[in-house]
């Protein structure tokens, strides 16, 4: 067996005494973690690596149950999980589920904190959310519609660009609390700390989408070029709002600091609208560039789609 192999059995189905081991430490930091909340002094710089390993090792205990059970031993072998690590579309679709479930539930929770706090920043940031759910569920949605397959692909990215110049207009309420200096941040560890955190985590985002859209450059999936053009575009949202968070944490008398955030805020507006616009135009473009059988069809969905709108 290569060395390869005996580590990915040694991941799926571990000893019972390694199980063993991770149960206990998970169960220690985890303790260790509360009660530094209870005494007061788990908001303190040094409890961070606490609350770390304690998160860690919960992960790796949960992970640990499923092994006991012989879940992921049984999921290598599912056909489901062979077509996931074997093709890249499918591993882009799943993240991009991911994505939408992580939107979702940042809309429920915003939705309550939001009406807790009275705050103005965290609605329109849940209205945010709202917007950037909809450029990937118009993918999925109209992808899995009944048709001609390469009809739906192609509305699935026209519609999605029509979805992009709508979360570039959502995007104004944020640029403008900004500017008006409303936008207001929480730390539970420093402020350097934590930016330094959003910043990596911005710009790893930023390089895999500039990464994504190389690799789907010159590729004829449509639906797949447009889930990777709303990461783009979410990556350059996040930019700004790393520039605006730094501004907020680190202020500064100089003038040319202050029209920093409209700037930006203004450049990735004009460039997430101009990008939907494109995959909008492209989007037509093609479809009456398609066969006359699919063109056909198309036109008989539009219609059938003006009728039901004229009914309801």
């Amino acid at each position: 067996m290569k060395k390869r192999d005996k580590i990915l059995e040694f991941l799926l189905k571990p000893p019972v005494w390694v199980c063993i081991v991770v149960w206990v430490l998970g169960a220690g930091t985890l303790s260790g973690s509360i009660a530094l909340y209870f005494l007061g002094l788990g908001l303190k710089l040094w409890a961070l690596p606490v609350h770390l390993c304690a998160l860690v090792f919960f992960i790796l205990s949960v992970y640990a149950v499923l092994t006991v059970i012989g879940l992921p031993h049984r999921a290598k072998t599912s056909v489901h999980v062979q077509r996931f690590f074997a093709s890249y579309n499918v591993r882009a679709f799943v993240y991009a589920a991911g994505s939408v479930i992580f939107n979702i539930c940042y809309v429920v929770f915003g939705i309550i904190i939001a009406n807790l706090e009275q705050s103005p920043w965290l609605a329109v940031l849940v209205g945010y959310h709202v917007f950037l759910i909809v450029p990937r569920a118009t993918v999925f949605l109209i992808k899995r519609r009944d048709g001609d397959r390469a009809v739906q692909n192609v509305r699935a990215y026209a519609y999605c660009g029509l979805a992009l110049m709508l979360l570039a207009l959502a995007l104004v309420p944020v640029i403008r609390l900004v500017l008006d200096d409303r936008n207001t941040y929480n730390f539970f560890i420093s402020g350097i700390i934590y930016v330094t955190a959003i910043a990596t985590y911005t710009f790893v985002k930023l390089g895999i989408a500039i990464h994504n859209l190389r690799k789907v450059r010159k590729s004829d999936d449509m639906p797949l070029k447009a889930i990777k053009n709303v990461s783009f575009a979410d990556a350059l949202i996040s930019i700004f709002a790393l520039q605006a968070m730094m501004i907020k944490t680190f202020p500064s008398d100089g003038s040319n600091i202050a029209i920093m955030n409209p700037v930006l805020g203004g450049v990735v507006s004009l460039g997430i609208f101009a990008l939907g616009l494109y995959m909008l135009i492209s989007g037509r473009k093609q479809l009456k560039a398609l066969p006359p059988e699919n063109a056909k069809q198309a036109t008989d969905t539009a219609e059938t789609d003006k009728q039901n709108a004229d009914m309801n």
